[in-house]
């Protein structure tokens, strides 16, 4: 084995130190998320490819037997030339009789195809061409895989962030939709125009035979509709299809406007409710000093209309030649890419413990608001959080090790972005945001206790090791050190009887050597102590928060 992937995969005992910036931590994000990065990646270009040789293989056998078909139903628009051998054929041998005196008597002469065969014509063609517009979609779908995974020169970190942005674009520009959704739809909807068109040419041979085949065909089209419903209604459902799909991409964007619609009736009505009653056929409007504008002032707003209509024609014609074409994703955006893929699809514990860790080393407010405005990332970092937190409890102490790192790793990424660019009500899980705050007659709400002892959690995580209370703190990451003032003043709020803890917080904080950000952090911690009210402690909490936010940059 090799000897650098033999130490990183040495289970982790004890909380990572925060890198002095992203990604600097001797490689050992980088090593998990390349190994994860070719997983997914690999995973990817197997399933669409072994897909598309399916649909080719199809596709084949399906274009061969429409091409049949067309076979025999397209000589029925002309006229047969043997019809016109036969008829001279037949009149030779009666005896010359002259009912054929010229070509306008004879029977290609008069032919006219059936009226039903046109259009059983067009379905036919119309099917093969899906066919065959699948097939060359398919192989032009294996170029793009090949093209995704195509390795090209340079470096470790080249070829990653090369693979990274290539990534990204298969996702803007939804590759695996179009491989995985839109070439079988295609080919599914050749198939059922094939079978319209083959229930109408049996129509033109016998009515009871295209009756039976259209109840076979009716049943196979009811049961595929049906499947579909079924997984729109549950998104768990294994009967997933191309037609599922797009009724459950339907539903999404259809349900604001239908409540959008809805609210709007319902102003409609109490809107007319108020007024109807009011409005009398003998009250004539009438006009009151003072109510026509001024036509000074209504020059100036003409005037300022006009400005502004100007001014935004300019930013319009000035950002009109920055604008075409699509700006590459910058080291910043990859950076943030990077961390999320680890974080939402990664269950290696070691990959998501230096993932958490590098996002503490993370100082850019943009970058920042982009994890924290992504809702599944923020909830998936509240679950691990959760979950390691629950299994350190639960482990023996001897396996407690690497439950209880990941578990600070966690919980110093998530302090991190919630004193960065955050709130207090960051500190909570997205999804029970809207518990966080309980009723309260109030002017400010109160936040509840289940998720004070939440925040009291995360801050006791994200302290400082016992181990290095002995040192200077002068080079110690000052989240840990804030974590210990949350700590203390989150234990008090909900607590409440232990308020001595905050106080022995800063006299231990204050034996240690200080930079500047560290003093500040400091007075911040002595101004929550003095202004903490027990009679007020829920109302102060979100603004003590937010002092000793101010203090960490």
């Amino acid at each position: 084995m090799n000897t650098t992937a033999y130490a990183f995969e040495q289970p982790i005992t004890e909380r990572p130190e925060i890198p002095a910036r992203f990604g600097e931590d001797g490689g050992k994000f980088y090593y998990y998320y390349d190994q994860l990065a070719d997983e997914l990646d690999e995973d990817l270009t197997k399933r669409l490819k072994s897909q598309l040789d399916s649909l080719l293989i199809f596709a084949g056998l399906f274009a061969g037997v429409n091409s049949a078909f067309l076979a025999l139903t397209l000589p029925m628009m002309t006229a047969d030339p043997a019809d016109d051998t036969n008829a001279l054929l037949l009149q030779l041998v009666k005896g010359g009789n002259a009912t054929i005196d010229s070509e306008a008597d004879l029977p290609s002469a008069t032919f006219s195809p059936p009226p039903a065969i046109y259009p059983v014509n067009v379905l036919f063609a119309v099917s093969l061409t899906c066919a065959l517009m699948s097939s060359f979609l398919a192989v032009l779908g294996q170029q793009w895989l090949v093209y995704y995974r195509k390795r090209s020169g340079g470096g470790a970190a080249h070829q990653r962030k090369e693979q990274l942005r290539r990534q990204m674009g298969a996702q803007r520009w939804r590759l695996e939709l179009v491989l995985d959704d839109i070439l079988p739809g295609l080919l599914q909807v050749g198939l059922v125009i094939f079978c319209i068109s083959f229930i109408l040419y049996l129509r033109t041979l016998s009515t009871s035979m295209s009756s039976s085949i259209s109840a076979i065909v009716g049943a196979a089209l009811a049961i595929t509709v049906g499947a579909a419903v079924c997984a729109t209604w549950d998104r768990m459902c294994p009967y997933q299809s191309p037609l599922s799909h797009l009724l459950c991409w339907t539903m999404d964007r259809m349900k604001p406007v239908i409540v959008a619609f809805l609210w709007l009736v319902i102003f409609l009505k109490a809107y007319m409710h108020e007024i109807l009653p009011k409005q009398s056929p003998h009250t004539e409007p009438q006009m009151e000093a003072g109510e026509s504008g001024s036509p000074s002032k209504s020059s100036s707003q003409s005037e300022e209309a006009q400005d502004n209509s100007w001014r935004l024609a300019q930013e319009i014609t000035s950002r009109a030649l920055t604008l075409v074409g699509r700006k590459e994703e910058t080291t910043k955006d990859l950076m943030v890419a990077t961390v999320k893929r680890v974080i939402l699809t990664s269950e290696h514990t070691a990959a998501l413990i230096y993932a958490a860790t590098n996002i503490c080393a993370i100082n850019d407010d943009e970058s920042l608001r982009q994890f924290l405005s992504d809702t599944d990332f923020f909830d998936r970092l509240h679950d691990l959080f959760s979950t390691f937190r629950a299994s350190s409890g639960s482990l023996p102490t001897q396996l407690r090790a690497m439950p209880e790192a990941a578990t600070k790793a966690f919980a110093s990424a998530i302090l991190h972005l919630a004193l960065s660019v955050g709130t207090l009500t960051d500190l909570a899980p997205p999804k029970d945001r809207a518990l966080v705050i309980k009723n309260s007659l109030q002017v400010q709400p109160m936040l509840s206790d289940d998720m004070v002892k939440y925040f009291y959690g995360l801050a006791s995580w994200t302290g400082l090791e016992s181990n290095l209370w002995d040192g200077d703190l002068k080079d110690v990451n000052h989240l840990l050190i804030l974590g210990i003032v949350l700590d203390n003043l989150f234990y008090e709020t909900y607590a409440g009887s232990g308020r001595f803890w905050l106080l022995d917080a800063i006299r231990t904080l204050a034996k240690f050597t200080m930079s500047l950000k560290l003093l500040g952090t400091l007075c911040c911690a002595s101004k929550v102590y003095i202004s903490f009210c027990r009679a007020e402690r829920w109302k102060q909490l979100p603004q003590l928060f937010e002092a000793v936010k101010t203090t960490y940059g």
